[in-house]
């Protein structure tokens, strides 16, 4: 059943039967089949204030809700920027969840977000309702924004912007959340990366072993040190790197492998400290995609000697612009870190080294303090959109499906399945109003980037034959059942029409 938030002039031109669509949606309304009506707790009065008599105003108002208006109702509404009724209905509705105002006055004048009768009664709403975005950054932002509010005065007020105290407690509570010694907020995940390695000591001359089928910060900062990225090729249905082929291409000039835990997928740890052990290498994991992922009881990131993460804002755990952090138990590598983020300074204007301007906003670790609180929340609705899909295109022949290991528990940054068609069928969701993407088309070695790399002539079939089928389906942790039912249904609908 779909809510809407009725505006007062379309209770009354239905009461005293000045437009016909007005009186159909209230009939419609009262049936209570498809509409669940609410409106504001000021209606009554202003509908008297219209001359409407008592009777005839309770007559009106037997099948709607009404809202009550608070301190916070009009606060919102001042500060919407748009005439006060109009704000008033807006924050009500946010407040509230209401997915549909209906105002033929402020839909006549083109206010967003407000329909008219007739639009909700020619189907309109439909429009709206049935659109699935690939992603969705908003929905978060109710859980935490009167707290991140408040932090953010706090801080303009106290000018604290570069580095600060909601970098050091996000520092310390992540590392609590992570089960590790430290965490070093950064500018961004590509940093991690970049210093992580500088801290390991990989430079000039070195190898770095890692896969193709990611993004391209994973081989660049290798490259950047001045060493040379190896990739190894993936495992079907895990993308994951794959360690059976990891030791072909290990040689007296390796120093340390990187494996990308993609997707919110674990990459298999064991196999590779037990390849690392074995060949006295360094374990650098690229957890940009998995916050709050989990192998064998420890989160990402936490088992090899530094895990590097991403914030940016599509991120499970995002920030509001660019952030990142590496997480550790080795205080070599913290130390390092700590000093190349911040110019190689060991105090100001004491130079150890030369470093980068690489330090995390203080504004950023408010909002990522915000944000971890709820982490594990958003990571378990993640894995049960997973679910739903996983079941519902159990029959749709042409879609595989990932795979999850007993080792791990997915976080399920992106869903990504393989189908024949990936082009086609996006085309085919988006005419449908359903959005999707592509992560990632090109593997590395086939990147003019790298057209002179050691390696550009050979080939990674298991990732080659990925990027070519792959296609990244909605998610984010507020998609209910029937989106995921609608996701899958066009699909298994797509599929059925080429199969006649």
């Amino acid at each position: 059943m779909k809510k809407l938030l009725l505006d007062t002039d379309v209770i009354f031109a239905a009461e005293n039967g000045e437009d016909r669509d007005a009186a159909a949606l209230i009939e419609t309304c009262r049936s209570g089949d498809e509409f669940q009506a609410w409106t504001l707790a000021t209606t009554p009065l202003h509908l008297i204030e219209s001359g409407m008599s008592p009777d005839r105003i309770e007559s009106a108002l037997q099948s709607v809700s009404q809202i009550p208006i608070n301190a916070s109702l009009n606060s919102k509404a001042f500060e919407s920027g748009l005439e006060f009724d109009a704000g008033l209905l807006m924050a009500a509705a946010e407040t509230f969840k209401i997915p549909f105002i209906i105002s033929n006055r402020y839909a006549q004048a083109d206010h967003s977000g407000f329909l008219s009768c007739n639009q909700l009664l020619n189907g309109k709403h439909n429009e709206l309702t049935d659109k699935v975005d690939f992603l969705n950054l908003n929905f978060p932002l109710h859980a935490i924004f009167d707290e991140v509010d408040g932090r953010f005065m706090d801080i303009i007020q106290n000018t604290a912007f570069a580095g600060g105290n909601h970098v050091d407690l996000f520092e310390k509570e992540f590392s609590e959340f992570c089960g590790v010694s430290y965490t070093i907020g950064l500018s961004n995940g590509t940093d991690a990366l970049r210093f992580a390695l500088l801290a390991m000591g990989i430079g000039p001359g070195d190898e770095v072993i890692t896969v193709p089928n990611t993004f391209i910060a994973t081989s660049e900062v290798i490259s950047q040190v001045g060493a040379v990225p190896v990739f190894v090729d993936c495992l079907d249905g895990l993308y994951t790197i794959d360690p059976d082929l990891i030791e072909n291409r290990i040689t007296d000039k390796t120093k340390a492998i990187v494996p990308v835990h993609l997707y919110g997928q674990v990459v298999n740890m064991d196999r590779i400290m037990e390849i690392a052990d074995k060949y006295n290498l360094l374990v650098l994991e690229d957890a940009c995609q998995a916050h709050g992922a989990i192998y064998n009881g420890r989160h990402a990131g936490s088992v090899g000697h530094a895990g590097a993460f991403s914030m940016y804002p599509g991120k499970n755990l995002g920030a509001f612009g660019e952030a990142g952090c590496l997480i550790t138990n080795d205080r070599t590598i913290n130390d390092t870190v700590r000093c190349l983020r911040d110019h190689g300074q060991s105090q100001k204007y004491y130079h150890r080294m030369e470093g980068y301007n690489g330090r995390m906003d203080n504004l950023q670790g408010a909002v990522l303090r915000s944000k971890l609180v709820y982490l594990n929340e958003w990571n378990c609705k993640r894995r049960q959109v997973a679910k739903w899909y996983a079941d519902l295109l159990s029959t749709v022949d042409e879609v595989v499906l990932p795979e999850v290991p007993d080792y791990s528990a997915h976080s399920f940054h992106l869903f990504v399945v393989l189908v024949p068609d990936p082009q086609a069928l996006s085309g085919h969701l988006k005419e449908h109003q359903i959005f999707t993407g592509f992560h990632y088309p090109v593997p590395l070695h086939l990147q003019e980037a790298y057209q002179d790399h050691a390696q550009s002539g050979e080939t990674f079939p298991v990732a080659e034959s990925c990027a070519q089928r792959l296609i990244s389906l909605p998610m984010f942790p507020e998609l209910n059942k029937e989106q995921v039912q609608r996701v899958c249904d066009e699909i298994a609908r797509f599929y059925s029409r080429k199969s006649c």
